[in-house]
């Protein structure tokens, strides 16, 4: 990709995987894109000229995700809910599936069984 910006590319996939799963909204909150299953926030994304933000919830992954905070503690978070808030430069590209395996997580916890239950039998 070109000056090795991957924001846009790495939004979008997250974008299309989210809207992918099922009963999604997509919205906005503050600055961030939400994405909702059944008004219940799973993921945010956030842009500016200088980083790229994503931020989910986080139940089985949350060990992970503090331990990775420690290495990184101006630009990623891990809040007491369980939501983690993780900033990027432009062009720095994320740990390869990270992302997606997170939001997924995220969207688990926060869906219905019900979803839950379809999506595993897709």
């Amino acid at each position: 990709m070109a000056n090795g910006h991957f924001q846009h590319e790495v939004i979008l996939g997250l974008r299309s995987r989210a809207l992918a799963f099922p009963e999604v909204a997509e919205g906005d909150s503050c600055v961030k894109r939400s994405f909702k299953v059944r008004k219940k926030g799973f993921l945010y994304l956030g842009e500016k000229a200088d980083e790229y933000n994503v931020m989910v919830k986080l139940g089985p992954s949350i060990e992970e995700a503090s331990a990775l905070a420690i290495a990184r503690p101006k630009t990623w978070s891990v809040g007491k809910g369980g939501w983690a808030i993780l900033k990027f430069d432009p062009a720095e590209r994320p740990p390869e599936g990270l992302l997606e395996r997170w939001m997924e997580e995220s969207y688990r916890l926060q869906a219905p069984k019900t979803l839950v239950a379809a999506l595993d039998a897709e």
